[in-house]
């Protein structure tokens, strides 16, 4: 492939050819990450030693996804911060990321952890290995092994790439015909270049080894002889005399025999041969109405040389097509063209279609168990099987390594039960029959008409992933879903967008105030972001999403700088009271927030106590071992430690006991309860929440205050301070200043 193309050096320094290999551990047992670092240390492979990357969590691993494009493996450990850590970071990679060709390698202490087999075929996992298991040779080998499969998906990805670009924009800047096009152009060129308008001329195709030269199809023809395209080669003989078609058939054997062009007074023979690109010769036949000259026949002879380069060419173009539009190990058509040919169709006959894909659920089973040939041998039946079983169809392609794709239209989309029968339906291979398990997803083009084929294309992948794990036979991707995924990707794009510059993004405050006078003793600052099309979208919406795809981190240190701009602010009018921030769920146990949060109170001077870091009580007690020494050490330096939605946890009194925290607030589910009909198990809650502050030497805060009633009961079972509309509603600095002022 190298001999036909040429990258840029931009390509070539860019690619995974030039550098060293990247392998990412993530482990939060340090020693261990020692040990794989210096078993892989002095490994080469092709030439080119390996680069470890070290995460201690799910959460610092997605940020390094995040900014690193070149990673080839990962060894990853399931349980760190959180038992299922690794399954949250893997559904990162595969499902937020995209990243299929990754290559991820399970390492777990604990063998009870090991992933179900569903949950290695969904999160497309390459192998699973106790550490106990695993050796320093047998890891060398693991890695070597899977660095050699992405090294193969990586190139042959690329390779696809570069070939498809080079594929459509030869058809865009020189219109290239196909062969039977093609052809039929050269015997109008022929005849323009012999000036014998009224020739009549045929092009037939003869596979090389062909035993029945009369049997070669005929794939264009001009004047006479039009009516023969499709035809096969013994009809031209027929339309002669008898005397002329013992010469002209005489001839056609011998130009294919000799492999040379045969001049004849009436009639021409052009003999050209592509066997060495696509096994195929070409024998054209062109009458004329009277003898050609001497220059005729040297203009014919030259021009046969320019004929020949294009047939050579049109073989050239014709491979170039195979290797970017087709799936070599099965030979159907690819992904690429079956993109190409869905936007080519006219927007009626698109959502007059279906799209039912069927995902093979054994090949990475197969293949880690039977080797890759296998596997892909499997493949390819069940491709067939599929084709064989569903006839109906106009359109089909191998969606990707395991995934067949078919398009019907809606008069013959087959039915819910007609899809069920087909699973539990055998399929032969090996002359066994052979009982798959396979997902299918169906989808109507007419319910994302609000899209572009490329985003359809896109979220049906990802329904289809999503669905792996429903347990459902047949999954529709109904408007709803779709319509779900395509708003959560737009939300995604519009938020890489928006932290470029951080300018859509405010904080507005919220009081925290003192029950009994209605006095300010601190603020919450809260997360607002502001779309370009000026709506906002709320934080429950793309904080999950941000955290998905490995961007929270960068929001927390954004709300922590206009925190401190706030405080700043405040203090520049006369208020030193303390504001309160959230972090987000997988940046609690990131040291890197915190190095930062250290960083700013020093640089900037500011009194540690008039910050306060918000987590909840799920976060808190979950990542205990983890988070409760960060929180100590910033509770130690005089920073407050607000224990966010208490009540909802159910941390263990243990726990509690040696919180680090400072603050614990209500959760305002159980302060709307203290005013509904049956109020008496809430406000036990309410009660018990209070004697254990006070035991606990905690500040109590209680969320969601909005009636009288409410701060009335609460400041008779112990409460002083509460937040609220009651108090006030989140605002921004410049109208927090004025309720300020009115206070």
């Amino acid at each position: 492939m190298n001999e036909l193309f040429e990258f840029s050096a931009e390509e070539e320094t860019a690619g995974p050819f030039q550098k060293n290999w990247v392998v990412l551990s993530v482990e939060d047992n340090q020693p261990y990450q020692d040990v794989l670092e210096s078993a892989l240390q002095e490994v080469v492979f092709e030439g080119r030693k390996i680069e470890i990357l070290r995460a201690s969590s799910a959460a610092s691993a997605a940020t390094i996804l995040s900014k690193r494009q070149d990673i080839s493996v990962i060894l990853l450990d399931i349980v760190m911060e959180t038992d299922d850590a690794g399954f949250y970071l893997i559904d990162t990679i595969r499902n937020v990321i995209g990243d299929e060709l990754i290559r991820i390698v399970v390492l777990t202490g604990q063998p009870g952890v090991k992933p179900h087999d569903n949950a290695i075929n969904e999160y497309n996992i390459s192998e699973y290995w106790n550490k106990t298991d695993l050796s320093a040779d047998k890891l060398k080998s693991v890695v070597v092994s899977n660095l050699r499969t992405w090294q193969l998906s990586q190139e042959l990805k690329i390779a696809r790439r570069g070939l498809q670009m080079i594929v459509d924009a030869s058809r865009s800047l020189t219109a290239r015909q196909d062969t039977s096009e093609f052809a039929h152009t050269v015997l109008e060129e022929i005849a323009r270049v012999i000036n014998v308008p009224n020739t009549g001329g045929i092009v037939c195709i003869v596979k090389t080894g062909i035993e029945s030269l009369q049997l070669a199809p005929i794939v264009a023809a001009s004047s006479h002889f039009r009516e023969l395209i499709d035809a096969r080669l013994e009809s031209v003989f027929s339309l002669y005399n008898d005397d002329r078609q013992q010469r002209v058939e005489k001839a056609v054997f011998e130009a294919w025999q000799t492999q040379q062009h045969i001049f004849e007074s009436d009639f021409t023979l052009l003999f050209f041969d592509t066997n060495e690109h696509d096994d195929k010769q070409y024998i054209m036949l062109v009458d004329s109405p009277h003898a050609l000259d001497s220059n005729h026949l040297n203009l014919l002879q030259a021009f046969a040389e320019n004929i020949s380069s294009g047939f050579i060419n049109q073989a050239l173009m014709n491979k170039l097509s195979q290797l970017a539009y087709l799936d070599t190990p099965t030979g159907i058509h690819n992904f690429n063209w079956l993109a190409r040919e869905l936007g080519q169709q006219s927007t009626y006959h698109l959502n007059n279609s279906s799209l039912v894909l069927f995902r093979l659920l054994n090949y990475d089973t197969a293949e880690m168990m039977a080797g890759h040939d296998y596997a892909n041998k499997m493949f390819k039946a069940f491709s067939l099987f599929i084709k064989e079983q569903l006839p109906q169809h106009y359109l089909l392609a191998v969606w990707d390594r395991e995934t067949i794709a078919l398009v019907f239209t809606l008069d013959n989309k087959p039915s819910e039960e007609k899809l069920k029968a087909i699973r539990n339906t055998t399929m032969e291979m090996d002359e066994l029959d052979i009982q798959l398990q396979f997902q299918i997803g169906t989808m109507d083009f007419k319910d994302t008409q609000s899209l572009s084929l490329a985003e359809v294309l896109v979220l049906a992948n990802t329904a289809l992933g999503k669905a792996r794990s429903s347990g459902i036979d047949v999954y529709n991707f109904d408007y709803a879903l779709i319509q779900r995924l395509a708003n959560r990707m737009r939300i995604l794009t519009a938020l890489k967008k928006a932290l470029t510059t951080k300018e859509a993004f405010f904080l507005v405050l919220q009081p925290k105030v003192n029950l009994a006078t209605g006095k300010p003793v601190g603020f919450e600052a809260l997360l607002r972001w502001r779309m370009e099309d000026n709506t906002l979208c709320p934080p429950s919406e793309f904080i999950p999403i941000a955290e998905a795809s490995g961007l929270s981190l960068e929001i927390s240190e954004m709300v922590l700088a206009k925190t401190i701009e706030v405080i700043q602010c405040l203090q520049a009018e006369g208020y030193s009271l303390p504001v309160s921030f959230n972090l987000a769920n997988s940046d609690v146990v990131s040291p890197i927030i915190f190095n930062e949060i250290n960083r700013c109170i020093n640089e900037h001077d500011i009194d540690a106590s008039l910050l306060d870091i918000e987590v909840t009580e799920t976060q808190a007690t979950e990542d205990y071992t983890v988070i409760n020494p960060l929180l100590r050490s910033f509770i130690n330096k005089g920073v407050g430690v607000s224990i966010d939605d208490f009540g909802t946890g159910y941390s263990s009194l243990s726990q509690l006991a040696d919180l680090a925290a400072t603050t614990i607030k209500l959760d305002q589910k159980f302060v709307n309860d203290l005013t509904a009909e049956n109020c008496d198990k809430a406000l036990h809650i309410v009660q018990m929440i209070a004697r254990l502050a006070e035991r606990f030497a905690f500040k109590l805060i209680a969320e969601g205050v909005e009636t009288e009633e409410q701060r009335q009961l609460l400041m008779d079972n112990g409460y002083q301070h509460a937040q609220g509309y009651y108090f006030a509603k989140p605002m921004p600095v410049e109208e927090l200043l004025n309720w300020l002022g009115e206070t």
